[in-house]
């Protein structure tokens, strides 16, 4: 591999670049005319050998002569201007084993080359778009990235996406049922107050953000898993350029692109749950679970489609975590012209699940109080994405994104006990209802100022809408505005040295409410002595804006708990971020990343128990700025590709975080896990592959509900077995929590025993 030292997406780029335009390397007479009758054309398309994906920014080009071209978002490329004669024709890209051939070229002919490249083993050249908003290796990340490919998603036991993100280091997951994400981590970073409240992770879906506008929780029931081409998860801060909400990280979900050729892809799987001992169980009936995925994609001239159907099914393996799942996606591509593209997402989901409770007793872990076992929720969520993308000249690009969301949210509680004959029911037929609105147009502009300077300058405006009912537990109708501006200069000082400068400005008005103004600038270095060498800093600013639930929640229905509304609740900040490490790759086996990181957190949001200060007997809470924090730590991951034959990955992360507020009883931040470890390992051998994974999590040692029931360190395993019965048909045994151990995540849910999924993907 050559010693690029960070250089190669750039000339990528160019390459890209001029061949959306049409406008050849070398070989143009100076008079603009050439006689076709003696020189050729060479064109073609390039895929995924495995995915049958086109690939896009891939570098094709003839050795010995300075002519090339890169293909497009569609994988087409078109070399012009050829001189008769024979070529090797060279086909490269970051990740995948370079193709070459011997073509021969004859004057005034066309030369079509359709070429397959396989992925290779490699993982220190995994390309990110996330941690600068433009396409780099990893390596020259100025931040932690952990990327998880397709090729990771088929050899692990996923059945829904947050399972995906288990085994990345440093990230945390709260789960209270098999479709109910409470809350997701980043080195400490997100409260653990249910429904995304407190959430500090941004989620992104094809680069546009993908939350809930009433709590600003992540909406990961949009994501079907065999729909996914990447997920890309940087870690810090990332305000300077998604601005609120990706205080604690960004997580992108890169979804496929249609393929080729027509493809038909079907993936049917069915488990159960094992049953815990007699005297544990809610039931005695066998506990089931089920999906299909249905997804289909084709090219039709300038058009290509993707479309994709899903069901997932479950009878829960607790009381009341049964739920009912349907999702369908569909994407199209269309190109005007060489150098113009249109991308079109529509999605619908819904989702009927039982209400999740806490145990009934830490003797009863599997059952729930009566008063709850007919509380349900019913979810549909809508969204429609259309992106335009343009490459006027060889130094501009321009993007224009708008995207919307609505998700409906409607809550039953007590729907079958009229005469209240169960003490504590909520009133006889209560039902709560959450309309939420997002619109957003994100605009971006790139230009390459020289070829030291690549420049970025972008536009993000947003509306968060919000109808609630009802008003006295609910938020009533709620409307926050949000514009900000972003600037991002990336200079190559030295050709070892590069530097980033990132500044944003967002303006955040709550209609007939406060209005504020946040700034978040940012510097990273990176140095690449060698091309197997990368250090790197981080020093930044972030900041998170409240979301409407923090400012006018009245009441938490699953647990009773009372909250006087916030509504002049500031933005939290946080006043310095530093993140530093090194990415070192060995030769061409191990890949290992060693990160230290500090954040301080000012006026952080949080629950504060205010009874004696209202006066009242009962538990009154409210959400304010109070706490102080920090939070710092180490973190190694390691990657090792010894052959074709094993792949592993292992992670180890330690977190210190502190509360420095004041009137504090101790310093210790409540649900952050000292301890995380995980690894993934993966043998193949002929048709068959067999994957296993763990992950351990340290004992929760502060808590602020249920103190005498914190959950304890937990070492959980799953294992994949998976047959290639032909070039169309895969089959697959999966065990999760292959020792069946007991453990929660969050105080007072218990999470799923041993379980078996049989699985079938079929492809034609």
């Amino acid at each position: 591999m050559p010693d690029t030292k960070g250089k190669y997406p750039t000339g990528i780029f160019l390459l890209m670049l001029l061949a959306i335009l049409g406008m050849p390397l070398q070989g143009i007479p100076q008079n603009g005319h050439v006689d076709q009758r003696v020189s050729g054309v060479i064109t073609g398309r390039v895929y995924d050998a495995e995915t049958m994906e086109p690939l896009g920014f891939t570098d094709v080009f003839l050795d010995s002569v300075l002519i090339g071209a890169a293909t497009r978002s569609d994988g087409t490329f078109i070399i012009r201007y050829v001189k008769p004669g024979t070529y090797r024709l060279i086909v490269r890209r970051i990740g995948y084993q370079q193709h070459q051939e011997i073509i021969h070229l004859q004057p005034g002919k066309l030369l079509s080359r359709t070429i397959a490249l396989k992925p290779t083993v490699v993982r220190a050249e995994e390309v990110t778009v996330t941690a600068a908003r433009r396409e780099q290796t990893a390596q020259m990340a100025p931040a932690s990235v952990m990327i998880i490919n397709s090729r990771d998603l088929r050899e692990r036991s996923i059945v829904t996406f947050d399972q995906a993100l288990e085994l990345v280091s440093g990230l945390d997951l709260y789960r209270a049922s098999g479709i109910s994400v409470q809350s997701l981590s980043i080195r400490g970073s997100s409260d653990v107050a249910g429904g995304g409240v407190g959430n500090r992770v941004l989620l992104l879906i094809d680069g546009r953000p993908a939350l809930t506008s009433d709590s600003g929780g992540a909406l990961w029931s949009l994501i079907p898993t065999s729909f996914i081409e990447q997920v890309e998860v940087v870690k810090g801060a990332f305000s300077s350029l998604y601005g609120s909400t990706a205080m604690g990280g960004v997580i992108n979900v890169i979804t496929r692109r249609p393929t080729y050729k027509s493809l038909t892809t079907v993936d049917l799987s069915y488990g159960f749950y094992e049953q815990p001992h007699p005297e544990l169980r809610f039931t005695n009936e066998p506990l089931k679970q089920s999906q299909i995925e249905i997804s289909h994609s084709g090219v039709k001239g300038r058009m290509s489609y993707l479309l994709n159907f899903s069901r997932k099914q479950s009878d829960g393996y607790t009381e009341n975590t049964a739920y009912k799942f349907y999702n369908v996606f569909g994407k199209l591509l269309y190109d005007f012209r060489e150098n113009r593209n249109l991308e079109i997402s529509l999605n619908w989901s819904t989702s009927d699940n039982d209400y999740p409770h806490t145990w009934m007793s830490n003797l009863q872990p599997y059952r729930v109080l009566p008063k709850y076992r007919d509380d349900r929720q019913q979810k549909n969520v809508y969204s429609a994405d259309v992106l335009y993308w343009a490459v006027p000249s060889t130094r501009a690009k321009y993007s224009s994104r708008f995207y919307f969301y609505r998700t409906a949210s409607r809550s039953f509680f007590n729907e079958n006990d009229p005469n209240y004959t169960i003490p504590g029911n909520q009133p006889f037929g209560l039902r709560t209802l959450v309309d939420a609105d997002k619109f957003g147009n994100i605009t971006q502009f790139d230009y390459y100022l020289n070829d030291r300077h690549y420049l970025i300058v972008g536009l993000d405006t947003q509306i968060d809408r919000v109808q609630s009912d009802p008003d006295t537990i609910m938020y009533g109708d709620r409307q926050v505005n949000n514009v900000a501006l972003y600037l991002q200069d990336e200079w190559e000082v030295t050709p070892e040295l590069t530097t980033t400068l990132g500044l944003r400005y967002d303006w955040n008005h709550l209609v007939n409410g406060i209005t504020q103004g946040q700034l978040s600038p940012k510097i990273a270095l990176v140095y690449h002595p060698r091309s197997n060498l990368a250090f790197r800093l981080l020093l930044g600013q972030a900041f998170r804006a409240p979301s409407i639930a923090e400012r006018f929640f009245q009441k938490e229905l699953s647990g009773g708990t009372l909250f006087k509304p916030n509504p002049k609740l500031k933005a939290e900040k946080m006043d310095f971020s530093m993140e530093t490490g090194v990415r070192w790759h060995f030769g061409e086996w191990i890949d290992l990343d060693l990160a230290y990181f500090r954040y301080h957190y000012r006026d952080m949001i949080y629950w504060v128990e205010i009874s004696a200060e209202e006066g009242v007997l009962y538990t009154l809470f409210q959400v304010r700025n109070l706490n102080k924090a920090f939070m710092q730590g180490l973190e190694v991951a390691a990657n090792v590709s010894w052959s074709p034959y094993f792949r592993a990955h292992a992670s180890y992360t330690f977190l210190d975080a502190r509360d420095q507020s004041d009137n504090r009883l101790d310093d210790r931040l409540a649900y952050r896990v000292r301890h995380s470890f995980s690894f993934s390992s993966t043998f193949a051998y002929g048709r068959f592959s067999l994957n296993l994974t763990g992950r351990y999590k340290s004992r929760v040692e502060e808590v602020f509900l249920y103190p005498l029931e914190k959950p304890d360190a937990f070492w959980v395993m799953n294992a994949r077995l998976q047959a290639r019965v032909s070039q169309a048909l895969r089959l697959s045994l999966s065990v999760r929590n292959l020792l069946d151990t007991q453990y929660e995540e969050l105080a007072r849910y218990r999470m799923p025993g041993r379980n078996w999924i049989i699985g079938l993907n079929y492809r034609f």
